[in-house]
């Protein structure tokens, strides 16, 4: 009976160790896949694989408590030779989805601002209005008019970009539409926004109108099940009991949104395959941080991916391509 016993702890024992074992290394496999996301992603376009690497400049880190119990913090990524010359670096300030922060998206902030710019994120977990977007700008204002700063006459005014996931669509959209200084936006990107099919319902400032935008615009959206589902219109009803699913940000959104959108401006949508809402960001990566190159740094060669028969439309990781850029 003993031996049985004791037969009976080591492999209690074994079981243990091996699920603790399976569970650091799942860890550690996460970790990485987080921090070095572009190693995970696919890319298969020319201009797609240069942008999705990492850019040029070191890149360096400081944070500010913003004094507001919502924003929390302005975390900002920037190149490190910024702190030993005289240049001036555009912006890219990005909104976060719903319940996230600026440490969801650190490997993503970096790796923009690898590429010359100053990445800017805050910890507002409910980013819709485009209030933290705002305040955001405001600070970034003041800092480059501090003499004690190492961001004084460093910050590019004229060339600010604005970002967003999921919830972080709304936010950009009523940044430059509702927002005291959206006029100072030059450009924005929004990943999987959520569509006014759900902002309609849940109300509480999530609707928003595009077509106000006067600015170039860049909408993604991947067609796995939680972006895409599987309703074919607004007028659907999310019925689990019959099926249909109304997914974040469905090709009808997208649609509905580019349609909206001024004919005067350059505006972009892509959707792209095999991927879904919580990793939609991370996979358009090489292409979003080529829309910024373009039209915040002038990268001529960056924008060449976005125009009408460019490598976006013709690269077969993507669909249901829209462009009127020439």
């Amino acid at each position: 009976m003993k031996k049985i016993a004791k037969m009976f702890l080591k492999v209690t024992l074994v079981i243990v160790i091996l699920l603790i074992v399976c569970t650091i290394v799942f860890v550690l496999v996460a970790k990485d896949r987080d921090t070095n996301y572009s190693k995970y992603t696919e890319t298969t376009g020319e201009i797609e694989v240069i942008y999705t690497g990492s850019g040029d400049s070191e890149v360096s880190y400081k944070e500010y408590d913003a004094n507001d119990d919502v924003i929390v913090k302005y975390a900002i990524w920037y190149p490190s030779e910024l702190e030993s010359n005289d240049n001036k670096y555009p912006v890219v300030i990005f909104a976060n989805g719903t319940g996230s922060t600026s440490s969801t998206y650190t490997s993503f902030l970096k790796h923009l601002s690898s590429w010359g710019f100053i990445a800017v994120g805050n910890d507002d977990k409910n980013t819709r209005t485009g209030a933290s977007l705002e305040e955001t700008v405001k600070f970034l204002i003041e800092e480059n008019e501090n003499e004690s700063s190492v961001f004084y006459q460093k910050i590019d005014l004229d060339n600010i970009g604005i970002g967003g996931h999921s919830q972080g669509g709304p936010a950009v959209f009523n940044m430059v539409t509702n927002q005291e200084h959206g006029y100072m936006i030059k450009t924005l990107y929004a990943a999987s926004a959520t569509s006014s099919y759900h902002t309609a319902v849940m109300g509480d400032h999530w609707e928003y109108d595009i077509s106000k935008v006067k600015i170039p615009v860049f909408l993604t959206a991947g067609t796995g099940y939680w972006d895409a589902g599987n309703a074919t219109s607004k007028e659907q009803v999310t019925d689990d009991k019959n099926g249909i699913a109304q997914g974040i940000c469905p090709l009808w959104s997208l649609q509905e949104n580019y349609d909206l959108l001024p004919e005067t401006i350059d505006k972009v949508i892509a959707r792209k395959t095999n991927t879904d809402h919580g990793d939609s960001y991370k996979q358009f990566d090489g292409y979003m941080t080529a829309w910024f190159m373009y039209y915040l740094q002038g990268d001529n060669e960056a924008g060449k991916a976005f125009a009408i028969d460019g490598e976006l439309s013709t690269n077969n990781l993507y669909q249901d391509v829209q462009t009127n850029i020439e």
